[in-house]
């Protein structure tokens, strides 16, 4: 899911060109707005036949210079899940109550763009993304197959938001409502050495920062504990995103699977932790459909960070609880994606059952 997620209490548009004035009329002479030539005369038969053979070449090459000026050919459409929001005991559900969760302070700041092959393409790729968005998520004692029954609610307000890792990049967008992200199943078991969770979610583009797609969320994540204290544990969450045809246009990103996590240790009776976190996503699919532009390859770009993270109480009065975290983590290795870092400090409040 997008932003800071609940996991434990312890993210060459119209051309207009001269046709050959040898050929027919171009069949889709209307998306083009290519304008009527004018027969040459009858006597210039050499030279039109030379210009038969060498315009379309020219045509060819420059279209294709066009494009790829706006557009490189190692540029790709980026999903709706956002690095780096959620790492340890990712795989476990908070307890019965209500939480709401707050990004004091979110920013993936991306220095470079990187090739298929890793190296970094030339050219100022730096942006840096913002993100706000407040998180509503419910723990209830309702039973489901055995797990607790719970749901989360999280509008999301994003300043330079990007839809592709490369072209140009906009730096100046202010922030602005984004994506809605719904998730009305969330399901979570717990035994002895280990938490399990499975949850459903969904995309819905509401605001002007959108990537203008809907989008399908399947999650499942465990967290397992190495000792009866529950002191240590490692974490693994997966977030497979299926994504919808954008609105406006024929154009349908691939879909994209990250996992999330960490390692780390819990202490002050486990309400505090710290450890390492990690992120890895990968596209799965290729992106697909008629508006994407010819130059562009249809592969699939990854990504993966390493970073520290620490969570610690604020305030603790009856049922009511305070938490505060920092996350950071440092991308690396990455292909056809930008490449940076990613800063979280997230607030939250909780009033527990």
């Amino acid at each position: 899911m997008t932003a800071a997620k609940i996991t434990h209490v312890p993210g060459a548009g119209a051309c207009t060109r001269t046709p050959d004035p040898f050929q027919p009329p171009h069949p889709n002479h209307e998306r083009l707005r290519c304008r009527q030539g004018t027969l040459m005369p009858e006597q210039n038969l050499f030279k039109r036949h030379l210009l038969t053979r060498r315009i379309p070449t020219v045509r060819v090459l420059s279209v294709a210079l066009l494009l790829g000026a706006a557009i490189p050919a190692h540029a790709q459409y980026l999903g709706l899940n956002l690095r780096g929001d959620t790492g340890l005991k990712s795989g476990s559900q908070p307890g019965p109550g209500y939480y709401f969760a707050l990004p004091l302070y979110y920013r993936s700041d991306y220095s470079t763009l990187k090739l298929p092959n890793g190296n970094t393409a030339p050219g100022d790729y730096g942006v840096g993304v913002g993100l706000l968005a407040p998180v509503v998520a419910v723990t209830t004692n309702w039973k489901i197959l055995g797990a607790n029954y719970g749901f989360q609610i999280v509008p999301t307000f994003m300043g330079n938001r990007q839809s592709l890792a490369g072209g140009a990049v906009e730096k100046n967008l202010g922030y602005g409502e984004a994506d809605t992200y719904i998730q009305p199943i969330n399901l979570g078991w717990h035994t002895k050495r280990a938490d399990f969770l499975g949850a459903y979610g969904f995309y819905a583009p509401t605001g002007p920062r959108t990537l203008d797609m809907w989008a399908h969320e399947m999650v499942a994540g465990t967290t397992v504990y190495f000792d009866d204290a529950k002191s240590w544990h490692v974490a693994a969450t997966m977030f497979y995103d299926i994504n919808q045809r954008k609105r406006s246009r024929d154009i349908k990103v691939g879909q994209y699977m990250t996992i999330e996590g960490g390692v780390g240790r819990s202490f002050l009776k486990g309400v505090a932790s710290t450890g390492m976190a990690y992120v890895m996503q990968w596209k799965t699919t290729n992106d697909s459909g008629a508006d994407i532009p010819p130059l562009l390859p249809r592969g699939k770009n990854t990504a993966y960070g390493l970073g520290p993270e620490i969570n610690m109480p604020l305030f603790a009065k009856g049922k009511f609880m305070g938490f505060v975290g920092l996350r950071y983590t440092f991308e690396f290795a990455n292909s056809t994606n930008f490449q940076g870092r990613n800063l979280a400090v997230t607030l939250t409040l909780a009033r527990l059952r």
